[in-house]
């Protein structure tokens, strides 16, 4: 019994991280939902629900964004309590050639991710100040 105890805590330590995406578009999460599991207390979802989505926030203290596609403007601009958590958008290269990202409400992300230097560069002509918005990194798909 108190090996159990002990783990139930240590999950409870644990921070919360809620990974979303549209439904079919979670091929590259499987890797990287494995290894955040490693270090933290991970759900999935990937639907469209918001009445889902709005529980796994609740649950949560990050919520990574797969995809800056709409389902990342429908949260960022439809959900008030992402302000109060810590928000991550990783950015493929479609999302980058089409209008999504000037709807995204960014004052609300945290992070964004580019899956490659020159989709970081193709946004900021589109949004210059995203690096003064939010905390910009470059890591490449498949690493």
């Amino acid at each position: 019994m108190n090996d159990i105890e002990i783990v139930q805590l240590d999950d409870f330590r644990k921070q919360h991280i809620a990974v979303l995406c549209l439904p079919g578009l979670e091929s590259f999460l499987p890797d990287i939902v494995r290894y955040l599991e490693r270090t933290y207390a991970v759900r999935t979802y990937y639907g469209r629900s918001l009445p889902e989505i709005e529980s796994l926030i609740n649950w949560c203290d990050l919520v990574w964004i797969e995809w800056a596609n709409e389902l990342a403007i429908e949260l960022t601009n439809k959900i008030p309590m992402l302000a109060n958590k810590q928000v991550i958008i990783r950015l493929h290269s479609y999302e980058a050639l089409a209008p999504y990202v000037q709807q995204i409400k960014w004052t609300v992300v945290n992070v964004v991710i580019f899956v490659a230097n020159h989709i970081r560069d193709i946004v900021y002509k589109s949004i210059p100040r995203l690096p003064e918005m939010v905390d910009v990194f470059v890591v490449p798909n498949g690493v």
